[in-house]
């Protein structure tokens, strides 16, 4: 038995709780990790895991186990990572999850050039409509998302700002009339979405002077990429970022409201597992966006 393999296992097996997601996850089969697992357990004399046919959950020193693992791993990683910077290079899979009108409108067409820059890099990519995301327990490097997270296991660095417009098409002002202040979008349609959480109400003005307010419309939706397709159909006024509005604004097919009363523009936030020592894959991929991102934000 690898000690060291067995105790990786363990680790994912514990974070997802289930064998099958574990073993693709490590690109083994669910017969080898089973077969790791009951050979640690052999030679530690003691049961790690209890097992039904629904489900995997630790016993109680399984759950000792496993969080002294997590650090161990950790150290190794930090050490791996101490040791290769002498030559100032980076190495290893990063697991990336972001959201998906981050991944489309500016993250994917960063990547080529961060591989270019990182040859021994390699990116496994996931794109997901969730706000939040289990950075730690589904063994993410890095989360991208509009909003920062609570959790004292996650840190939180702030990549930079997204502009958002609120907008509607000329023909559906034609029909309803242009709103002038925010309170006017009581008498009209509004797209609605769970985009920043803003799904009932909308913020307008400075952090000293902000005010929100109550919107309602015939038509709501989980995906801001729907809202947009919707605003651009003639729905109603939609509250959507210029990352993928600003281009029907310029060429006339959307038309911008209520710039005066500022529209409360999204934070965009890194999120990732808090360490003492942060591997130097992810603090390159960091500084890459801080450099490559933050400037091209609206």
């Amino acid at each position: 038995m690898n000690l060291l393999t067995a105790m990786k296992v363990y680790d994912r097996v514990c974070a997802l709780g289930n064998l099958s997601a574990a073993a693709r996850e490590m690109n083994m089969s669910t017969t080898a990790v089973s077969r790791l697992l009951k050979q640690l357990e052999d030679d530690l004399g003691v049961r790690l895991l209890n097992r039904t046919t629904r489900r995997i959950s630790p016993t109680e020193a399984g759950r000792n186990y496993a969080e002294r693992v997590k650090g161990l791993l950790a150290d190794i990683e930090a050490l791996q990572d101490q040791t290769r910077r002498l030559d100032r290079g980076t190495r290893g899979l990063l697991r990336i999850s972001c959201s998906n009108i981050l991944a489309h409108a500016r993250i994917t067409r960063l990547i080529p050039k961060f591989l270019d820059e990182n040859p021994m890099t390699t990116i496994e990519f996931d794109l997901t409509s969730r706000y939040v995301v289990g950075v730690v327990e589904e063994g993410y490097d890095v989360a991208i998302r509009f909003e920062a997270q609570t959790d004292s296991e996650i840190v939180s660095r702030k990549l930079g700002m997204v502009r958002n417009f609120v907008c509607a098409t000329p023909g559906y002002l034609d029909r309803r009339g242009r709103p002038r202040h925010p309170a006017d979008l009581a008498h009209h349609d509004c797209v609605l979405s769970n985009f920043a959480r803003r799904l009932g109400s909308w913020p307008f003005g400075s952090a000293e002077n902000r005010i929100s307010v109550p919107v309602h419309g015939r038509v709501s939706t989980n995906s801001i990429e729907a809202a947009c397709q919707m605003t651009l159909a003639g729905a109603g006024i939609g509250y959507l970022p210029g990352l993928i509005v600003r281009a029907a604004i310029e060429d006339g097919r959307l038309e911008a409201l209520l710039e005066a009363h500022e529209p409360v523009p999204s934070p965009i936030y890194a999120l990732y597992p808090h360490r003492t020592h942060v591997p130097m894959k992810v603090r390159v991929f960091l500084d890459f966006l801080m450099r490559e991102l933050a400037p091209g934000l609206d």
